[in-house]
């Protein structure tokens, strides 16, 4: 019987899961330090009427999304094909009526459920694809070699939007 304490991940998991948890950090952290006028700015990217505050749950939601994706291959195998994540966890709505339902879902929600949705989310995603294998992990053409199925929810779309942030942030200052 393997010991669970006994760390079987390989240098280049840990150096992938390190940059999820970095990327995922860093923004918490700017994200906690804005004022709720700054939450309450228009975004501008995914829709009218976004402001901040509903990118958190936006960007939960696609985190949760690749924790459900690493469940899945780790428990059954396979990975998600040319239909992308939603198909491969069974979800049908293309992207933006899912981004639509989201918004629409936690729009009157306060922070502090927000707050709540995006720490459980994250967590639901590193813990899921720590118990992935490296083969099930690595061997894509994301950051850190990172399956795009991991790497855009857990890297490339935080970036993508804290630069949607700091635009609007910069754009409701300037005018």
């Amino acid at each position: 019987m393997s010991d669970p304490a006994v760390d079987v991940t390989t240098p280049d998991q840990r150096a992938a899961i390190g940059a999820l948890e970095r990327e995922w950090h860093d923004l918490d952290e700017w994200l906690r330090s804005l004022d709720d006028r700054d939450l309450d700015r228009p975004v501008f990217g995914e829709g009218p009427g976004w402001r901040v505050r509903d990118m958190i749950p936006h960007l939960a939601w696609w985190q949760e999304l690749a924790g459900r994706v690493a469940e899945k291959i780790a428990r059954e195998g396979g990975a998600p094909d040319q239909r992308g994540s939603r198909a491969f966890v069974g979800i049908l709505l293309s992207t933006d009526e899912q981004n639509a339902a989201t918004h629409e879902a936690w729009r009157q929600r306060p922070m502090a459920d927000r707050w709540k949705r995006w720490l459980e989310a994250h967590s639901r995603m590193m813990a899921a694809v720590r118990a992935l294998r490296a083969d099930q992990l690595l061997g894509g053409d994301g950051p850190e070699g990172l399956q795009l199925h991991f790497a855009v929810p857990g890297v490339i779309h935080l970036q993508r939007h804290r630069h949607d942030i700091e635009e609007a942030l910069k754009e409701t200052t300037t005018t």
